[in-house]
């Protein structure tokens, strides 16, 4: 799948899930149920589906790198914005009563106890954590004349423009 430079995503998402979301990948890759050149994905729920339906008409198809803020992140914060991890948004994928509609190896077993009900379930690849964090303050939402201040945290997903 092609990745679009028009544009990127800043999202939110919490710690513990992610980290998890890297042993749904770990399963995935050992899975025999899956051809040896599948790529792995986690789907993380959201009730923003309003954004991803308007993400899904801009992205055309094409992959969409996005950065994730570690929200709920145990031990000590910095006091600006970091995002500290990234991906790749292939899509997304309405719920079926509030859950997932798809194999739960693609979900974080974290997620299990979520007492949450989902709308709609977005799906990334390459799921890593980064190197380097990248400050939020030094990233600038898609067509806007200033960065996000030091302190800005995403609650739902923001289009940005592309690094």
């Amino acid at each position: 799948m092609q990745k679009t430079q028009d544009f990127a995503l800043l999202i939110s998402v919490p710690e513990v899930h992610l980290i998890s979301g890297l042993e749904a990948i770990a399963s995935q890759l050992d899975s025999e149920d899956l051809p040896p050149d599948y790529l792995p994905k986690v789907a993380f729920g959201s009730m923003a589906f309003e954004q991803f339906a308007e993400i899904e008409k801009l992205r055309n198809g094409k992959s969409v790198e996005t950065f994730i803020y570690a929200s709920q992140a145990k031990g000590d914060r910095p006091l600006n914005s970091e995002v500290t991890w990234r991906g790749l948004y292939i899509g997304y994928v309405g719920s079926r009563r509030g859950r997932y509609p798809g194999q739960s190896i693609y979900r974080p077993k974290s997620a299990a106890t979520d007492s949450l009900t989902w709308a709609v379930f977005w799906e990334v690849q390459e799921l890593e954590p980064l190197k380097k964090p990248i400050p939020i303050g030094s990233l600038r939402g898609k067509n806007k004349k200033t960065n996000y201040q030091a302190r800005f945290i995403p609650e739902e997903p923001v289009v940005i423009e592309y690094l």
